[in-house]
């Protein structure tokens, strides 16, 4: 989906300000509502594109790389089939990125490499790196002192859980599956691990509300414009037809604004402005398609996310030109790695599942170093400042898990669908704290490198 505003991760301090403005449109009067949220959003968009001029928070990354380290990160892990090039013009000692890919006019940015890696500037202290733990001894038995983790449950849930298409059921007196419940009883273990072991926790939602002060009506203007130029097929329906299946797409479009835009930005300026981790975790449930029975599923299989890949097409777009960018240069892609595979390893260890398979799809790259993580340029991981690991095994609507979910959370071990097992939240919250645990062990007793630990 193709939004106009960039990321609320990068608003303006004059954008900031706006808020309490969003907030009181919210709390007028039912009639009066709409402009007032109209009014105040266009504020917030002029904001934010005033911010984009310049792209300042780039200025502390000049000189923090070199040509053929910046090349490298690009090819690897964010570009691997070339298309940003196409934006790019590399000078003797810089990088001048284009909006366009007639790279005509003033650049959007241009990046100053470093000449070597060791004359390069250190970066910016934004997260913790794996060198900056080599020099953290943890005390006995706390590995993960020091260290802020910010865990991201999926979804809203709760009012919203069937307009975000996130809850089914099969049978009448069964429990109802709501993804966004299942990731907050994760959440809930899970937090009680990682505290355990000596880590900060912080969510960035602990209930069944929005974050976002938002709601779907105030998208109704976008969305009309939005279906207007794009309208949908309907072939053979009469004027009556066509009316209410107009009306019908733009409900669906202002909804998915609401929920899958408006909502994950509004978590990212939660991320990036207020909690500041060192490393997110981005709690989900997979599922597989429905067949035309809506029978469950029998297979079931385990999938983890980085961020890479952004496809040719959505670097058309100038804010994921800058997110790509930024993340690139923040360097978050070595220690996310690390903690996605050994979460992975853990979870193989615990579920002996099989990791799903892509068969070339186009905004998907597999990982060369672990056949259960991929590379993929979804919204959480691309808005979220610092490294995000974006976790999503299990088939929620696979026989075996279906089960699972039946028999609720519990103490101990129980035989469910014929074996002995834990329950499904605490064996995820146990993979997912036991291989955060190995990774970050393993970065404080790695070597104490220097400022400008450039490694892929």
């Amino acid at each position: 989906m193709k939004v106009n505003n960039e990321s609320l991760a990068s608003m303006s301090g004059k954008a900031g300000k706006l808020k309490a403005g969003l907030c009181a449109a919210r709390c007028s009067p039912l009639s009066a509502r709409p402009a007032a949220i109209r009014f105040f959003a266009a504020l917030l968009l002029a904001a934010q594109c005033a911010a984009c001029a310049g792209w300042p928070e780039f200025d502390a990354y000049h000189g923090t790389i070199t040509r053929e380290q910046f090349i490298a990160r690009l090819r690897q892990v964010h570009d691997a089939a070339g298309a940003f090039d196409a934006y790019l013009v590399y000078g003797s000692n810089d990088v001048a990125v284009f909006s366009t890919p007639a790279r005509t006019g003033a650049p959007l940015l241009t990046l100053k490499f470093a000449a070597a890696p060791e004359s390069a500037r250190p970066l910016p202290r934004t997260f913790k790196r794996a060198a900056d733990l080599a020099r953290m001894p943890a005390p006995p038995n706390r590995p993960l002192a020091g260290i802020r983790i910010a865990l991201d449950p999926g979804h809203i849930g709760g009012e919203w859980a069937r307009m975000e298409e996130r809850w089914f059921i099969v049978g009448r007196a069964d429990r109802q599956v709501q993804e966004a419940v299942l990731a907050r009883l994760v959440a809930m273990h899970l937090k009680k691990r990682l505290e355990a072991a000596g880590a900060e926790v912080v969510l960035t939602s602990d209930g069944f509300e929005p974050v976002t002060d938002f709601r779907p009506e105030d998208f109704r203007d976008q969305a009309e414009r939005e279906i207007a130029a794009h309208p949908p097929r309907f072939a053979g329906c009469s004027p009556l037809e066509r009316e209410a299946g107009l009306a019908d797409a733009v409900r669906k479009r202002q909804e998915l604004l609401f929920f899958r835009n408006a909502e994950i930005r509004a978590r990212a300026e939660k991320v990036n402005m207020v909690l500041h981790p060192d490393l997110t975790l981005c709690i989900h449930f997979n599922a597989v398609e429905w067949g035309p029975d809506r029978r469950l599923a029998e297979e079931n299989r385990l999938l983890f996310f980085l961020h890479g890949q952004t496809m040719a097409g959505e670097m058309e777009d100038d804010a994921q030109k800058r997110r790509l960018l930024f993340k690139l240069l923040e360097q978050s892609h070595p220690v996310e790695k690390a903690v996605a595979e050994a979460v992975a390893d853990h979870m193989v260890e615990a579920t002996g599942l099989p990791p799903v398979e892509y068969w070339a799809a186009p905004n998907v790259a597999p990982n060369p170093d672990h056949a259960y993580v991929f590379y993929r340029n979804l919204a959480a991981n691309r808005l979220f400042d610092g490294p995000v690991v974006y976790l999503e095994p299990y088939f929620q609507n696979s026989r075996d898990v279906y089960r699972r979910i039946q028999a609720g959370d519990y103490e101990g071990l129980r035989t469910v669908e014929g074996r002995l097992r834990k329950s499904i939240y605490r064996e995820y919250a146990d993979s997912v704290a036991d291989g955060v645990i190995e990774a970050y062990s393993a970065f404080r007793a790695g070597p104490a490198a220097g400022a400008n630990n450039h490694d892929i």
